[in-house]
């Protein structure tokens, strides 16, 4: 049995298996998040798109992906930053803490951005090949921090560009946590973070291009 559910993004109508129910999927148009959850039939519905597990691209299951980079960003400085198999970490003014034990220091109001960066294991190591950059708005949009790992990838809302202030928190991330030769396989990715493009809301490559 099947359900039939609409992408708030951009607007494609879709059907999904019944026991995806209540869980979050990428849109396979868009890639902007889409809650399974049935909407009423109307005269229109004749143009929706079947999908199911067999068929491709399918909806994407929204998850953290081990080995990429997580961020996210204040006008003014980086707020947190995911590691694999520990969580968020967030920034107290004077280091960072695993933002469970601090809960009462998340930020409540701002306009913030996610950086999710794409890492390749290569035969030379682990190469960063891709970043891009989404919107994060709203009161308490980063509480979602808190609640789960993966809650913030639903939160985020369009691309959007960096400032130059924010591509040097993100060069600085990679600077003190990662080796030299993180970004070597992408040059552009250099380019653009010690640049001066500001319309760009993503640069390199994806696996899921």
């Amino acid at each position: 049995m099947t359900i039939r559910v609409v992408c708030r993004n951009c607007g494609s109508k879709l059907e999904a298996k019944d026991e995806l129910r209540g869980q979050t999927r990428r849109c396979p148009k868009c890639s902007a998040p889409v809650l399974i959850e049935p909407v009423l039939a109307s005269p229109s519905s004749t143009s929706n798109v079947s999908l199911s597990n067999e068929e491709a691209p399918g909806l994407k299951q929204i998850r953290m992906k081990q080995d990429n980079l997580y961020l996210v960003l204040g006008s003014d400085k980086e707020i947190a930053f995911w590691k694999a198999n520990e969580g968020w970490f967030l920034n107290v003014g004077n280091g960072y803490q695993s933002i469970k034990r601090v809960p009462d220091s998340i930020p409540d109001v701002g306009n913030y951005v996610l950086v999710e960066g794409y890492v390749k294991l290569t035969e030379a190591g682990r190469r960063l090949m891709g970043l891009r950059f989404r919107a994060l708005h709203g009161r308490g949009v980063l509480t979602a921090l808190l609640r789960s790992e993966t809650e913030i990838l639903e939160k985020a809302a369009e691309g959007i560009a960096l400032t130059q202030a924010q591509k040097r928190f993100v060069l600085q991330h990679i600077r003190q946590h990662y080796f030299f030769e993180f970004t070597e396989d992408a040059p552009e990715i250099t380019e653009y973070l010690t640049g001066f493009d500001a319309h760009a809301h993503e640069v390199g490559t994806f696996a899921d291009n």
